[in-house]
């Protein structure tokens, strides 16, 4: 059974990722735009992957974007500065879901769950996890 994690919290996170607010990533309403939090995540998902996940995975598998969920729960102004942690909420048998949450300070104004699929390369079909990879995952659980 997957533990149950708060997002919201940031004392869920051990991993984080620091991004400035651009003026251009503000739309006609004054706030940051939902496509500009998509971006963010991205960019915390893809730097927790190169840090921490990248140099563990197997040579021959690639991993591919199956679902993305976003909650957006505040609103975000520029100027402003975002910490956006990222953590494994679940495991499965080809995939896992990184969870994140954006912080202004100590206020969670967005969450995110990325499901990602583990393929192979030359054949680009799914395939399970190999044990090494899997313990890397738990660990971060």
């Amino acid at each position: 059974m997957q533990p149950t994690i708060d997002l919201t919290s940031r004392a869920s996170y051990s991993y984080f990722e620091i991004e400035k607010i651009r003026f251009s990533d503000t739309d006609m309403v004054g706030h940051v735009n939902n496509v500009a939090f998509a971006a963010l995540l991205e960019s915390g998902r893809t730097a927790f992957g190169q840090n921490v996940l990248s140099k563990r995975m197997p040579k021959d598998t690639l991993i591919v974007m199956a679902r993305v969920e976003i909650d957006y729960r505040r609103e975000v102004h520029w100027p402003s500065t975002v910490d956006i942690g990222c953590r494994i909420t679940s495991i499965g048998r080809s995939s896992y879901t990184i969870g994140q949450g954006i912080f202004l300070g100590e206020t969670c104004t967005t969450t995110g769950r990325t499901t990602l699929v583990m393929i192979n390369r030359q054949t680009r079909r799914s395939t399970a996890m190999s044990d090494a990879y899997r313990q890397v995952l738990e660990s971060l659980l």
